[in-house]
C-alpha cells in the first residue's frame, strides 16, 4: 500500500529531476549573479546613441536584453547591440542593460556597468573638421588676465582668466567640431569589420617569419596603442610574445630606428601618416584647408601603393589614409617582413595575404560577404578597427564645456601658461593640439635612423597632444622618458641637446637602462655630433641671440605645463578600460594559433 500510494509522486519527483539538469541549474544560478560586461556607449549624433555590450560570461540561454537610459527601460533586444534613436540634443545620459531568460522561470541578470557620454549639441556640423587650426602668434596672458605674472592671478580668477583664453583660441567651437568629426566615425564603424581587423591586427601571420604582429609594436594596453620603448623590436624578437620593455632581438642597437606612435585618435588624422609624412594627400598646404578632410588623391612611396589608392578607393571614403598607411610596416624590413626576392613589395602584400589559412576565410565572409581574401582587405580591416581607437573625452574638453571642478587650480594655471607665456599654442594650437605640418625644434636623435631623418629640413610631424600624459616616452626617437624633460628641452633647446649628449641621458631611457655607457654611445652613434653640429647651423641662420631663443622656464612653470598637458587625458584610453579591453581579442590564438597573446616582461598577461 505505501509503495502503490507513493510510486506516481516518486515518479514525478524523478522527471523533475532529470528535467532540472546541472547545466541549467548551473546557467539559472549564473545569470542570477552574473551581468553583461564591457557596456560602451557611442555617440551617433545628437539624437542617437550606439551601445555594445558583451554577454554574461558563461550564460547559454539568454534569449533577450533589456536597454536602460537615466534608470528606465527604453528597448529591448536578442543581440548585444542597440542604438537610441530618441534620445535628445546636448544632454548627457547614462546607460546600462540587463539580460533575461524566457519561459516559466524567466531569471533577469544584474545590471552592466555603466556608460555615461553627452549628445551633440546639434545636427548641422557635418564631422568634415578634426578640430584643427593654424595661426601666427601666441595670446598675452596681460591682455586677457590683467598681468603678465602668472602668480599674481588669484585661484578666484582663474576660471574667469582662461575663460577668455578659450574664447580668443575658438576651442569650443573646435571642439564641436572634433566631436562631430568622431560621431560621423562612429556612425559608418562595422561591429564585423572592426573584429576581423583586431584579429588580423594581432595576428603574427602577416609576418615573414610569423613572429611579429601590428600589435607588437602598438598594443591598445600600452601607450594607447604603443610599445613604451624608444625604439621599437619588430622582427626577430628573443620572445615574440613579449611586448614593451624586455622586448629585444639580442643586438644593442635595435633595428627600427623610430618610436612607435599611438594608434589612438589615428583616424583624426585628415592630412597624413607616419612621422615623416610619407603617406600623405596630394596637396601643397596652401591648397588645403588645415583640419578639414580633403578628397584630393593620397601620395606614397610606391606608384604601385599610389595607384592602387587613388583607383580602386573612392576618395570619399573615410578610411582612405589609413588604409595607406597599413600597407607599409608589412613591407618594412625591421619591422615586418622583407619583400625583396619578390616581383615588388605589392607582390609580396599579396603572398602575405594569400598565405593566411582557411581558418581565416569565415572571419571573412562575415565582414565582406564572401571568403576572398586580398591585402587590400585586410588594409581595410585593420584600418577600421585602428579607426575606433578614438578617445577624446578629458578633463580639459569636460572644462571648456563649462564643467569648472574638472581642472584643479595647477592645472589651470597649466592652460593659462600653455596658451600665452610657453609659446606652446604657437605649434600645437586647436583641440587636436596640431595644425599637422613638421615643424622644429630639433629633438635629440639616437638609433639607425639617427642621422639625417625626417625632412628636408630634420623635421617631423608635430604629434596631437591629446593623451600625451600616457605615451612616453616622447619623440620621434623616444628619447625624453618624462613631460616635464620634454618642456625643459622647449625651454632651453640647445643646452638641452648638450645635456642630453654630455650626460648620455639614452642609458637612463627605461628601454636601455641595462646597458654600459659604452653600448648606450653606440645607441648613440653618430647622431650626437650631427645634431649638435646642425643646431649650430640653424642658430646661425636664425641670427638670434641665445637670450632671444632660450624661455627658461622656472621648475614651478615646468610643474604647471606639464599638470595641464596630463589633464589631455581621457580616462577611457587608460589600460584596463571597458574601451581597451575591447580592443584586445580573445587569449585564444586567432583563427590559425599565431596570434599575438602578449605578456610584459613580468610574464603577466596584457
Amino acid at each position: 500500500m505505501f509503495e502503490s500510494y507513493y510510486r506516481p509522486l516518486i515518479r514525478q519527483l524523478m522527471l523533475v529531476a532529470l528535467f532540472i539538469t546541472p547545466t541549467y541549474v548551473s546557467a539559472v544560478m549564473t545569470i542570477e549573479s552574473s551581468s553583461p560586461e564591457r557596456l560602451i556607449a557611442k555617440v551617433h549624433s545628437a539624437t542617437e546613441v550606439g551601445l555594445s555590450w558583451q554577454a554574461p560570461a558563461g550564460v547559454e540561454d539568454i534569449t533577450g536584453y533589456r536597454v536602460f537610459r537615466d534608470g528606465k527601460r527604453i528597448g529591448r533586444t536578442k543581440v548585444t547591440f542597440f542604438v537610441d534613436t530618441n534620445a535628445q540634443p546636448d544632454t548627457e545620459y547614462t546607460y546600462y542593460v540587463t539580460a533575461f531568460t524566457r519561459g516559466k522561470n524567466r531569471v533577469s541578470s544584474l545590471p552592466s556597468n555603466s556608460s555615461i557620454i553627452k549628445t551633440l549639441n546639434t545636427e548641422e556640423n557635418d564631422g568634415m573638421r578634426n578640430g584643427s587650426v593654424i595661426r601666427v602668434g601666441i595670446a598675452r596672458l596681460v591682455d586677457h588676465c590683467g598681468t603678465n605674472d602668472l602668480s599674481e592671478i588669484s585661484d578666484e580668477a582663474l576660471d574667469g582668466c582662461l575663460d577668455k583664453l578659450i574664447e580668443h583660441y575658438t576651442l569650443r567651437e573646435g571642439l564641436k567640431d572634433m566631436q562631430a568629426y568622431v560621431a560621423r566615425y562612429r556612425r559608418q564603424e562595422d561591429a564585423k569589420l572592426i573584429e576581423l581587423g583586431k584579429r588580423l591586427f594581432f595576428s603574427k601571420a602577416l609576418s615573414q617569419n610569423y613572429d611579429t604582429s601590428c600589435a607588437s609594436c602598438h598594443h591598445p594596453a600600452e601607450g594607447c596603442g604603443s610599445d613604451g620603448l624608444s625604439l621599437s623590436i619588430g622582427v626577430n624578437a628573443e620572445n615574440p610574445d613579449l611586448m614593451g620593455i624586455g622586448r629585444s632581438d639580442g643586438s644593442v642597437v635595435p633595428s627600427v630606428g623610430r618610436n612607435a606612435p599611438q594608434i589612438c585618435n589615428s583616424a583624426l588624422w585628415v592630412d597624413s601618416m607616419f612621422w615623416d609624412q610619407r603617406v600623405r594627400l596630394r596637396e601643397a598646404n596652401r591648397d588645403s584647408e588645415v583640419g578639414t578632410v580633403s578628397t584630393a588623391d593620397i601620395q606614397t612611396p610606391e606608384i604601385e601603393v599610389t595607384r592602387l589608392m587613388n583607383t580602386e578607393v573612392a576618395n570619399t571614403d573615410p578610411l582612405r589614409l589609413l588604409m595607406a598607411q597599413a600597407h607599409f610596416p608589412i613591407t618594412a624590413p625591421a619591422e615586418m617582413g622583407d619583400p625583396s626576392g619578390f616581383d615588388s613589395p605589392q607582390a609580396y602584400r599579396e603572398f602575405i595575404a594569400q598565405r593566411l589559412s582557411e581558418q581565416w576565410k569565415p572571419h571573412f565572409s562575415a565582414a565582406f560577404g564572401d571568403d576572398q581574401i586580398s591585402f587590400l582587405r585586410i588594409a581595410r580591416a585593420m584600418s577600421a578597427y585602428q579607426a575606433s581607437f578614438l578617445f577624446i573625452d578629458n578633463p580639459f574638453f569636460n572644462y571648456i564645456e563649462g564643467q569648472q571642478d574638472k581642472l584643479n587650480h595647477d592645472e589651470k594655471r597649466g592652460a593659462l601658461f600653455f596658451y600665452t607665456g610657453a609659446g606652446c599654442a604657437n605649434c600645437h594650437d586647436g583641440v587636436m593640439f596640431t595644425p599637422e605640418r613638421t615643424r622644429g625644434p630639433l629633438y635629440p636623435q639616437i638609433g639607425a635612423h639617427g642621422v639625417a631623418d625626417g625632412n628636408f629640413k630634420n623635421q617631423f610631424r608635430m604629434p596631437s597632444l591629446l593623451n600625451v600624459g600616457i605615451t612616453a616616452p616622447y619623440g620621434d626617437k623616444g628619447v625624453f622618458a618624462t613631460l616635464e624633460r620634454v618642456i625643459e628641452h622647449y625651454s632651453d633647446v640647445t643646452g638641452s641637446l648638450e645635456r642630453f649628449y654630455g650626460d648620455n641621458e639614452t642609458c637612463a631611457l627605461p628601454q636601455f637602462q641595462h646597458l654600459s655607457s659604452a653600448q648606450c654611445e653606440a645607441v648613440v652613434g653618430d647622431a650626437g655630433s650631427y645634431v649638435l653640429a646642425l643646431n649650430a647651423q640653424n642658430r646661425a641662420a636664425s641670427d638670434r641671440s641665445d637670450e632671444a631663443i632660450i624661455r627658461g622656464f622656472t621648475p614651478q612653470q615646468v610643474s604647471y605645463l606639464a599638470a595641464f598637458l596630463r589633464a589631455l587625458t581621457d580616462p577611457k584610453a587608460l589600460a584596463g578600460s571597458h574601451e581597451i579591453n575591447a580592443l584586445i581579442p580573445e587569449r585564444d590564438g586567432g583563427p590559425d594559433g599565431h596570434q599575438f597573446d602578449a605578456v610584459n616582461k613580468e610574464g603577466e598577461a596584457l
